[in-house]
């Protein structure tokens, strides 16, 4: 008997070594969440809720919330609390106290409330008084301040068996709420660029279903422990390997995507992750497998294998992708994913209209968009209450609610000048500043009949305008991939790898990743090669170290990296932040930890751009495109010429931007006037040939009434 009950104890033990042996530990700055690092909660009531992703494959054991917060010292202590919420359930309460108005709260969360697979909501709810009388209700004294600088969310977890079924490309492998990032190993074929290519449009597919989440390939010859790994190569090549991992051949009679449990050697596997395999008995059909891998993302096949046998794709438009509007073609608000909506109650929460315009989008001053708004509100409102209108962060305008009654207004019609748009991302939000009629100190203030409801049926339109800009721009290239993503599947575009290694290989699948997430399409037509065809008429992105770069492109790049660099400093800056340079000539060269991103017109076709990513070795051009996949780089990206450090300094990496390069332009397919271009740099040449016009014909005009007069002069003498 005691033998059983020290050999139960012994296995106990070892299970739960086992199981310890397995688990993960992640910490989580609040502050990356939200993004801010410190938030106010104010007036009488207030809440600020922060969304933390927990992906489907983690199991949660345990989670502990910390956070910091200060609070107003004339709070009253009987009155003032703030409730920490779960999803809406309740977990904790504390007291504000204005005699100890720093506190420190450290939370352990019940696992049964986080919403694994979902986005759990830990919600902050104050009530705040500072008088036992009648108080105005966003007095100045309440307020209580959240440190997310000092707040953290630790999560002990283990990873769950991958089922063996494909459905679970989108929501369980390739899953956006993975934190911090996702990690994908390629095990290809050859580094041919045919399979280079293969594995690119593989890449693109999945990190398509990582979304915002940014994902580092690598590339190997066998398998990485600890990641997803995905096989990729032809019928033989895929069986060969199969079989020196114990495992028995697997038919490949046509394309096929095939999903099992991470072989670890000597026949065993690790159910944690996966081995993906794309392949086929030869490239055509392997290619077919990667394009239908890029395409996958509904839960669909409930199967461990799938054969293809055709795939049809949707016709894009030149300049698509994410959240892109159409220039010339009217948008319904619930197209542009603002179904109505109800602002209640003092203090709503603004609803917002994100879109995108293309990168080359040539904004013209003298045209309008159109905002036609269909909406109610309620009665007795005061008559200061308005609906705000901001447009990228400024206020445009505010429409007055003034009817007492309330009313039901339908095409209220706004006209925004075309110029205080931008190319890319813009952002229209509606803000209604709600005050009841009744508002006084110690009146009873019910907020029931503030309500305004905007209706989806509201549109909006912008006209047509032409696709032209001046280059080079890196900050598009960042924003969306452009110029390479003008066809957003990359068509007429392709990566140049000046140097053959794994390193370049899995900086190109970076940067594919990069662009296919900032764009929002997969890039199944982009081409990998490691030289660029003679007159080749496309974009491109070459990858490489200063050493492999050629020579000519050397002498034409902002930061000459020939033998004798010449190198830009700036002297000083002007009221308009124009830099003054002064160019060194100098024998020097880029040293390990920087790396730099450049922008040129190509010099096989007008119109037309590299980009280039080089560093002083291979593995700092990896480390490049990792950096540039952290959105504080990006958002500091612009001009033709960025030096990057690669070491962060507190988190932050260090960009150094120039405008050097000679300007050139960029139309509809890359094809342009020349003479549209030139214009459009010299607009004042417009403006001397308009006056040139007029003084030509007031001149000729002078001339005829002259002559005209000396007639009439000489008939009557």
């Amino acid at each position: 008997m005691k033998k059983a009950i020290l050999f139960s104890l012994i296995t106990f033990c070892l299970i739960n070594i086992t199981l310890s042996a397995h688990a993960e530990f992640i910490k989580i700055p609040l502050y990356k969440l939200a993004p801010v690092k410190s938030v106010d909660l104010k007036c009488v009531s207030a809440q600020y809720s922060i969304g933390i992703s927990l992906p489907q494959r983690w199991k949660i054991e345990k989670a502990v919330l910390t956070f910091n917060y200060v609070n107003s010292a004339a709070l009253l202590s009987n009155k003032s609390w703030m409730a920490v919420k779960v999803n809406g359930y309740p977990i904790a309460q504390i007291n504000l106290n204005p005699l100890t108005p720093e506190g420190s709260v450290k939370l352990s969360l019940p696992v049964h409330l986080l919403e694994q697979g979902s986005y759990t909501n830990i919600t902050f709810d104050a009530i705040q008084h500072y008088t036992m009388d009648c108080e105005q209700y966003c007095s100045p004294d309440l307020w209580t301040t959240l440190r997310l600088d000092q707040a953290s969310i630790e999560i002990e977890y283990s990873l769950m068996p991958v089922p063996l079924k494909l459905s679970t490309i989108p929501e369980f492998l390739f899953d956006p709420k993975i934190f911090p990032y996702g990690q994908v190993n390629i095990i290809m074929q050859d580094q041919s660029p045919e399979m280079v290519t293969l594995s690119s449009i593989s890449a693109s597919g999945i990190a398509r279903r990582f979304d915002y989440r940014k994902v580092l390939f690598t590339v190997s010859n066998d398998i990485q422990p600890g990641y997803d790994n995905i096989l990729i190569g032809n019928k033989d090549f895929v069986n060969k390997f199969l079989h020196g991992k114990g495992i028995a051949d697997i038919s490949i009679n046509a394309p096929i995507l095939k999903i099992m449990h991470l072989p670890t050697g000597s026949a065993r596997v690790d159910p944690s992750h996966a081995l993906l395999i794309v392949s086929g008995v030869n490239s055509d059909h392997t290619k077919l497998a990667a394009e239908t891998l890029d395409i996958i993302s509904i839960p669909y096949p409930d199967t461990d294998q799938l054969l293809v046998s055709g795939l049809s794709v949707p016709q894009i438009n030149l300049n698509g992708g994410r959240l892109v509007i159409t220039p010339g073609k009217k948008y319904t608000f619930k197209t542009l994913n603002l179904p109505t909506h109800t602002f209640k109650s003092i203090g709503a929460p603004p609803a917002d209209i994100v879109f995108r315009l293309p990168a080359d989008f040539l904004l013209k001053p003298n045209l309008f968009a159109n905002l036609v708004l269909n909406f109610s509100y309620g009665a007795a409102f005061r008559s200061d209450s308005v609906l705000n209108i901001v447009l990228n962060g400024n206020q445009l305008l505010g429409i007055h609610l003034d009817n007492s009654n309330g009313g039901l207004i339908e095409n209220y019609k706004i006209e925004i000048p075309t110029y205080l748009f931008k190319t890319g991302t813009n952002v229209i939000r509606f803000e209604a500043i709600s005050t009841p009629l009744i508002y006084g100190k110690c009146e009873n203030v019910q907020t029931g009949n503030l309500f305004l409801t905007l209706y989806e049926e509201s549109t909006f339109y912008i006209p047509n305008m032409p696709s032209f800009t001046e280059m080079p721009r890196l900050e598009l290239f960042v924003f969306n991939g452009f110029p390479i993503t003008r066809w957003p599947d990359g068509h007429g575009a392709m990566i140049y790898l000046a140097s053959k290694d794994s390193n370049s290989i899995s900086a190109a699948l970076n940067l594919v990743g990069m662009l296919v997430q900032n764009n929002g399409y997969p890039l199944s037509d982009l081409k990998i090669a490691y030289t660029i065809p003679k007159k080749f008429d496309g974009e491109v992105i070459l990858i490489g170290d200063t050493a492999s770069i050629p020579e000519d492109l050397k002498k034409l790049s902002p930061l000459k990296l020939t033998k004798e660099s010449v190198v830009p400093y700036p002297v000083i800056r002007s009221w308009l932040d124009e830099a003054y340079l002064a160019f060194s000539k100098q024998e020097s060269e880029l040293s390990a930890g920087r790396a730099a991103l450049m922008e040129i017109q190509s010099p096989y076709v007008t119109g037309r751009s590299i980009v280039m990513l080089t560093a002083a070795s291979t593995k700092d051009a990896r480390a490049l495109s990792e950096v540039l996949l952290e959105p504080s780089v990006q958002a500091n990206i612009k001009g033709d010429l960025n030096l990057i450090n690669l070491i962060p300094v507190k988190e932050d990496y260090n960009v150094i931007s120039f405008e050097i390069g000679k300007k050139y332009f960029s139309g509809k397919a890359g094809v342009f006037s020349k003479f549209d271009a030139f214009m459009f740099a010299y607009p004042w040449l417009y403006y001397a040939a308009l006056v040139f016009v007029l003084v030509f014909l007031s001149a000729g005009l002078f001339y005829l009434l002259v002559k005209h007069r000396k007639k009439r002069l000489k008939k009557e003498d």
